[in-house]
Parts: structure tokens; C-alpha cells; sequence
């Protein structure tokens, strides 16, 4: 009888665990005070100072991957547009890999992770991010600041990231030109 009690109950108690965890680390939370920012995600727990405000413009590349890392509401690699012009000037299309400029383009790339501040930002991120898995890459400019990280947490442990991944904090985010490349 203690056997098929026992079996009843596991499958219960192993529900109530999953349930737990998926509560604990599930959504996510973002609270401003002035220059301070905490960030909650996931088991991500971020705090840092945002920088000064400014008015960004990027070509949005690849969405990345992220496992156990911060991804905000994109992770995704970015090259500054004034760059971009640059290059294409010179060179024409330097996504190429067959061209002079293509070391170039990769070496200005950035891993960047985009926290919208409010939901019209969140929606254009996702815009955007379905541009680029379209094979596109649009052209993007976003009101906002990046963050200086002081202290950053995943489930409890420190993070030390070295990795060079700049965060930015978003007011806005807008599409400017949906590929580049036309």
C-alpha cells in the first residue's frame, strides 16, 4: 500500500518541481531609477549604470544563439551603419565573403543584446528579427543607452562576461530601410 502511495505521489511531486523552477525563472522584469537599471530574466539577475542617452544606427546581421547566456529581447550581431557606409562605398558589397572588404565587415561586428523599454520597441526588435531571418538586413536605429554592467547573476551563481557583448537599454527602435543590401 506505502509502495502505491508512494508511486502516486512522485509523479506529483515532480510536476510541483517543474512548475516551481519554470515560475522562478520564467519572464522577466526590468526597473530604471535614474542612471541605475536592474534587469530580472530568467535566472539572469543583471544590475548596472546606463550611460548617456544617444540615437544609435545599426545594420542588424544574424540573430545569435544563446544558451545560459543574457539574450534580453535580441541577441543579435550588429555593425555600426556609418561603418557599413564606409565600406560599401569602397567596396561595394562586403558581405561577400570573396571580398577585400569582408575581413573587414566581420571584424566590426558586435555582439549586442537589445532590452526594449516598452512594448512598441519590443515589437519593432521582433520586426526586425523576423527581417533577419528572412535573410535581410535591415537597417535600424534605436533612442537609448548602453549599460555599464556592476554586478550580474545567473541561478544565484556570479558572472564574470568577458565575452565584450555591449547591452543597450532601448526608449525606442525603429526600422529605417528593411535590407541594406537594396
Amino acid at each position: 500500500m506505502l509502495k502505491k502511495m508512494i508511486t502516486g505521489i512522485a509523479p506529483l511531486l515532480g510536476l510541483i518541481v517543474v512548475i516551481v523552477v519554470v515560475a522562478c525563472h520564467s519572464g522577466g522584469r526590468t526597473t530604471v531609477d535614474g542612471t541605475r537599471i536592474t534587469i530580472k530574466s530568467g535566472g539572469h539577475h543583471i544590475e548596472g549604470i546606463l550611460q548617456t542617452p544617444s540615437t544609435y544606427q545599426f545594420l542588424m546581421k544574424d540573430k545569435g544563439v544563446s544558451i545560459g547566456t543574457f539574450s534580453g529581447d535580441a541577441f543579435v550581431t550588429m555593425m555600426p551603419l556609418r561603418t557599413a557606409d564606409r565600406l560599401r562605398a569602397q567596396y561595394g558589397d562586403f558581405f561577400k565573403c570573396n571580398q577585400p572588404a569582408a575581413l573587414q565587415a566581420i571584424q566590426n561586428m558586435q555582439a549586442t543584446v537589445l532590452v526594449a523599454g516598452d512594448e512598441e520597441a519590443k515589437r519593432g526588435i521582433a520586426e526586425a528579427l523576423a527581417l533577419v531571418r528572412k535573410s535581410r538586413i535591415p537597417v535600424v536605429s534605436f533612442s537609448g543607452s548602453s549599460l555599464q554592467v556592476t554586478k550580474q547573476t545567473y541561478l544565484s551563481m556570479e558572472v564574470n562576461d568577458q565575452t565584450g557583448t555591449l547591452i543597450y537599454y532601448l526608449k525606442d527602435f525603429q526600422i529605417l530601410k528593411p535590407d541594406y543590401m537594396e
